[in-house]
């Protein structure tokens, strides 16, 4: 998910302690000064707080409030998501496109490429 999500990779500011995957080898770990030629073979796996960040960033762009306020704007539509993702996981279950959510962060990055690209993972790829 997060390899096809290139609008989210082209916002990482490689800084040490983010986590990464490695095609080359398959493996995830937390990024510690590598080369910079190894640095465009690598996914970036945003954290739940950069996710955040990003789309508190863009509530900034597009709201032009205060950063207080935005981050509240932030809580009230993160809330409702999670409130959605409850209501459907509880009452569909099986076969809910939630299922297969693994971790908060994957999560996220669902609501962040749905709030502000338009487009949900169908499984294999982003969709409009």
């Amino acid at each position: 998910m997060c390899e096809s999500a290139k609008a989210i990779q082209r916002q990482w500011n490689l800084k040490n302690d983010d986590y990464i995957f490695d095609p080359a080898d398959g493996e995830s770990r937390v990024w510690f000064g590598y080369p910079s030629k190894e640095y465009e073979e690598f996914i970036w796996l945003p954290r739940q707080d950069q996710l955040q960040e990003i789309c508190i960033n863009f509530y900034i762009g597009n709201l032009r409030m205060p950063r207080h306020e935005t981050f509240f704007r932030f809580l009230e539509w993160y809330a409702s998501c999670l409130k959605e993702t409850y209501d459907i996981g509880c009452n569909i279950g099986k076969n809910s496109e939630y299922e297969e959510i693994n971790s908060c962060e994957e999560l996220m990055l669902k609501y962040t490429m749905r709030f502000i690209h338009w487009k949900k993972w169908d499984g294999k790829k982003w969709v409009k």
